[in-house]
């Protein structure tokens, strides 16, 4: 449990990173650039002749899935250890990409899906955990921004390729998503060394039994659900507000793409201005951004007015990165940063299925953007509240000792 310290000012957002991280990094995105049956599963399955309804049941399938997923990561990276649990995760993950690619009837799709979304997921709290422990403190916040900028860079490469493959039949993004995956794994398993996992601090007790008596981490996991589902509402609500406007699906789809290229291309700048501050501020002024540029959904008519909101959320969106697991890393006890960052994915898969709900109601009040303002307004309250427990925090503990990063140990 650290504060931020100052960063050089001719230190730039790629220097100081340990060695593990950048392994990490090449890993996802490699693994991003292959993330392609997903998207397109749904067209898959319309094209094999199955009704939205079923369409709809296994993709449901895979988000109940991931529900579970974070969490048995999590348990499995402070108990089996980092590497195996990610070497581990991204094998069983291409296992369940084959059998949604060979399952022959409807039954066996949503098995495939519930299996997948379980799978997937499992590495995610080793990874995340893996930079929290081997990354100096105050490069967190650089650390974790990355690692959100590879997943955007990879996917808008994975979505050009991915229409093209579909062309010539599933089993070739199948076999891409497969290969990428498995790479991944290769990369762990060559570059990250075994005592490593048996280097990793045991806690005393299970993690979450003592995430459960942690208020302050509870009240910042409620913080992020928080943003999460106020985020949710671009993905939600943005087309529905399109389509009341009589604007067209392809102007949805430049939205989109729209907020990748922001993403991807100012996202290393804003890392390298924001990461030296402290964590509870950059996300309480990001998630007001985000409400702010959502509710202006609410007063846009032209395509130049949603150009503009986007351009804001994306923004907020940049801010919201990295320091959202940041933030986390800093309130973990030793032995379980796993359990702590399984818990924050937790709450960002629950952030995806009540975020549309919550949207769907407000929306159908009348209420939406308003309540999109209200809610970034009140996390930058929130977040406000919160600081002085997390000094109090690490006054406290103090700074603890930061493992090197190129050494097998961690």
């Amino acid at each position: 449990m650290t504060t931020t310290a100052p960063t050089p000012a001719r230190a730039t957002v790629f220097r100081g990173l340990p060695r593990v991280f950048w392994l990490l990094f090449s890993g996802q995105l490699v693994n991003r650039l292959g993330g392609v049956v997903l998207p397109f599963l749904a067209f898959h399955l319309a094209g094999r002749g199955y009704t939205a309804g079923q369409v709809a049941a296994v993709v449901s399938a895979y988000g109940l899935g991931g529900l579970g997923g974070q969490p048995l990561g999590g348990y499995l990276a402070d108990r089996l250890g980092r590497r195996t649990t990610l070497i581990g995760g991204l094998l069983a993950t291409a296992g369940c990409l084959v059998l949604i690619a060979a399952a022959g009837d409807l039954t066996g799709l949503t098995a495939a899906a519930l299996a997948m979304g379980l799978a997937g997921d499992v590495y995610r709290p080793a990874a995340s955990a893996l930079v929290a422990e081997t990354t100096p403190p105050h490069l967190r916040a650089r650390a974790f921004g990355l690692m959100h900028w590879a997943v955007n860079a990879g996917a808008a490469v994975a979505g050009a390729v991915a229409g093209v493959l579909l062309a010539h039949g599933f089993w070739l993004l199948v076999a891409l998503d497969v290969t990428t995956g498995v790479a991944f794994a290769v990369i762990v398993a060559v570059g990250i060394p075994r005592g490593r996992d048996r280097a990793v601090p045991r806690p005393a007790r299970n993690g979450y039994a003592v995430a459960a008596r942690d208020r302050l981490l509870l009240l910042a996991l409620l913080l992020l659900l928080l943003g999460l589902i106020l985020y949710a509402q671009a993905a939600y609500a943005l087309p529905l507000a399109l389509a009341a406007d009589g604007l067209p699906a392809s102007l949805h789809g430049l939205l989109i793409t729209l907020n990748g290229a922001i993403v991807v291309i100012f996202q290393p700048v804003f890392i390298a201005w924001l990461s030296p501050l402290p964590r509870l501020p950059v996300l309480g002024v990001s998630m007001a951004v985000v409400g702010a540029g959502l509710a202006l959904t609410g007063l846009a008519v032209h395509p130049w007015h949603y150009v503009v909101t986007v351009v804001l959320w994306s923004i907020g969106e940049i801010g919201m990165a990295g320091f959202e697991a940041t933030l986390v890393a800093d309130l973990t006890p030793e032995g379980a940063h796993g359990t702590y960052q399984a818990l924050y994915g937790w709450t960002a898969a629950v952030a995806r299925f009540a975020g549309p709900a919550a949207g769907a109601v407000l929306l159908q009040a009348h209420a939406l953007w308003w309540a999109c303002a209200a809610t970034g307004a009140l996390c930058a309250v929130f977040a406000y509240l919160l600081m002085p427990a997390l000094d109090r925090r690490v006054r406290a503990c103090g700074p603890p000792a930061v493992p090197d990063g190129g050494s097998a140990a961690g």
